[in-house]
């Protein structure tokens, strides 16, 4: 990537901060903490410059978690700095940077010998870090463990094997070494493969109960993970609580502060009905208000026990369970009501158990319920931003109205292009918004020099191609967000040249962003197929040899040829999309046999043609002759 003028940042302080990060993470593994946190500590500067949200975050979770590690910082101070992370990670709405959060709280929770919360986290945590191999081995391992010491072998050996393989693929050897120690001692029963968890609360006498309350944790964590229903997330937390438990039936009333009223939606039959009441009513209503657990015999003796729900669902409550919900701040957010206990009445130990289950569901439903509201505020933001980029746009055809619609094009092109390279959906998102805007700069440049229907003088020459630095000095002030950079080198680039010879840097090969790449082939073809001011539209053979002879020149080779594996079924599409006009299906499928290459071919071929080549031609003649009559 190039470097930016005075008024942005380098880029390759970015890149270098990605370095100092990996390299704190390779730090980390060989357990070599100190010099782990100085590179975390410059990556954390660069980053929290460039505002980069997320990769603050990690560097602030990893800082956290190290610090423990290495004694230079107590729990509670630890857990804190986390806890700034995990606000600044969720911001963000990234999986991965909330799983380095969770993965994080889930070492810290082991090392502490809160399996609990450990198992919940890291179950969350291990699937998300794929491009964190260091973090996902680690996850893997510590799972392991756990499962080692709730005796449930096949389950500790499926995440063991998954370590091992991971390690290896990544090459971590320190890891694949420990791991295959670890695997020995697993063989060998003769070891103690859980000397890690010696003298732990899970040798008590309860250790029966406790595998199975984590077995329902790690079910949660699950369930939170990949469930993107409210409805489905509160129904496995219910089944998992009400079968801990051995109970009849299990409700997760949540708090709707708005309307002072707890809801749930709950099993009638074979049909699914929200029920509501006031925050005031029933045991529910007075655990919420004072926030104490509530522990019945007999429900029907007691005055506080709101009967309307029974009559309304036609079910009799015999014994109850009842406990609040609280969130990471321990503020109730819900209510834990748990019905008819299936073998006597409900117990201390119950109690216990329902505790640890509703600390984690709590923080689970309160970050499922805060990750939606910040996707509706990042959607608006979007909304807003792309609101903003159209706008931009739209000022540009505003200047000159036989270039109306040339900013689109290019990006419907820049998109086709990008999917056949296969680009994800982030990347193909920032080329689509720097296409928008690539030509904003022609606002700088005068009507008779932009509007002129003759032949340019030198003068005028240079001062259009100006045009490209005015949209840099413009996007380059409008710092909107992180990835605005980006858009900016990308729309600043679209006349740089592959050979170097472009202007307005001169940036060769690779030097040039690969929006910019992409770009410059949907800006030189839309330009040549369309109407100007100082000459027609350019016959489709002539615009076709042009991209076709410009390859490894003027053009990126590897683009030319992604556009050239285009069919031309989807270029006409583009090309009739300001009028209004759709293609007629037989000549669709006609259009979409051939790629432009193969047209092109086609087209330049001196030996007589025949009939299906025939076809093509004169069917993509009529849409490209007839869109240029409007």
């Amino acid at each position: 990537m190039p470097k930016k003028h005075s008024e942005c940042l380098f880029v390759n302080s970015q890149e270098e901060a990605v370095h100092l990060l990996n390299t704190a993470l390779e730090y980390y593994e060989e357990e070599s903490y100190k010099s782990a946190l100085n590179n975390l500590s410059k990556a954390h500067k660069i980053f929290l410059a460039y505002k980069n949200i997320a990769k603050v975050s990690i560097c602030l979770s990893l800082t956290g978690l190290i610090k423990y590690i290495s004694k230079n910082e107590s729990y509670y101070k630890s857990l804190l700095l986390l806890e700034d992370s995990k606000f600044l990670a969720e911001s963000t709405g990234e999986k991965l940077t909330e799983a380095v959060n969770k993965f994080a709280f889930g070492q810290i929770y082991f090392i502490e010998n809160k399996y609990n919360e450990s198992l919940f986290y890291l179950t969350y945590a291990f699937e998300l870090l794929d491009d964190l191999p260091v973090l996902k081995v680690k996850a893997l391992e510590l799972l392991t463990l756990i499962y080692i010491k709730l005796q449930n072998t096949k389950i500790a050996y499926e995440y063991l094997a998954k370590a091992i393989d991971f390690s290896k693929k990544h090459n971590l050897k320190k890891s694949y070494n420990k791991l295959q120690e670890l695997s020995e001692n697993f063989i060998n029963t003769s070891s103690d493969i859980t000397a890690p968890l010696k003298n732990q609360d899970f040798n008590s006498k309860d250790s029966e109960q406790n595998t199975t309350l984590l077995l329902a944790l790690s079910k949660i964590a699950r369930t939170v993970n990949a469930e993107a229903n409210i409805d489905k997330l509160l129904t496995t937390i219910a089944e998992q609580t009400k079968y801990v438990l051995n109970a009849d039936r299990c409700t997760v009333f949540l708090y709707d502060k708005e309307k002072n009223e707890l809801w749930s939606k709950v099993a009638l039959g074979m049909e699914s009905e929200e029920i509501r009441f006031s925050a005031d009513k029933g045991f529910a209503g007075a655990v919420l208000k004072t926030g104490e657990t509530i522990r019945i015999k007999d429900t029907y003796s007691d005055k506080r026990f709101n009967k309307e729900i029974d009559e309304k669902t036609g079910y009799k409550t015999y014994n109850l369970l009842c406990m609040p919900m609280r969130n990471i701040k321990f503020e109730i957010i819900g209510v834990f009501q748990v019905l008819n206990k299936q073998n006597g009445d409900f117990t201390e130990a119950d109690e216990d158990i329902l505790f640890a289950i509703g600390t984690n569901a709590g923080i689970a439903i309160e970050n499922y319920l805060l990750f939606n509201i910040q996707q509706k505020m990042l959607e608006e933001q979007q909304k807003l931003f792309e609101g903003f980029i159209n706008t931009l746009a739209a000022s540009i055809d505003a200047r000159d109205k036989i270039t109306l619609g040339h900013s689109n094009r290019v990006r419907l092109y820049s998109e086709l292009i990008a999917k056949q390279l296969g680009l994800n959906k982030d990347i193909t998102g920032i080329i689509s918004k720097a296409a928008m805007l690539h030509d904003i700069g022609k606002i700088g440049i005068r009507d008779s020099v932009l509007q002129k229907k003759g032949a340019l003088t030198k003068e005028e020459y240079e001062h259009i191609k100006s045009h490209v630095k005015i949209t840099y000095d413009i996007l380059c002030k409008t710092n909107l967000n992180s990835s605005f950079n980006e858009i900016t080198e990308i729309a600043a680039s679209h006349h740089e040249r592959y050979d170097g010879t472009g202007y307005f840097r001169g940036l060769k090969g690779e030097m040039i962003p690969l929006g910019g790449r992409i770009l410059a082939v949907s800006d030189v073809f839309d330009a040549i197929t369309s109407v100007r001011h100082y000459r027609d539209r350019m016959p489709i053979k002539d615009a076709l040899n042009i991209i076709i002879d410009g390859r490894n020149k003027h053009f990126d080779g590897k683009i030319t040829d992604a556009f050239l594996s285009l069919h031309c079924d989807v270029i006409v599409d583009i090309l009739i999309s300001e009028y209004k006009m759709q293609l007629k299906e037989k000549d669709r499928k006609i259009l979409a046999s051939y790629t432009l290459k193969q047209f092109a071919g086609i087209l330049n071929k001196k030996n007589k043609l025949n009939t299906s080549e025939e076809k093509i031609i004169k069917t993509f003649s009529e849409y490209y002759i007839r869109e240029e009559s409007k």
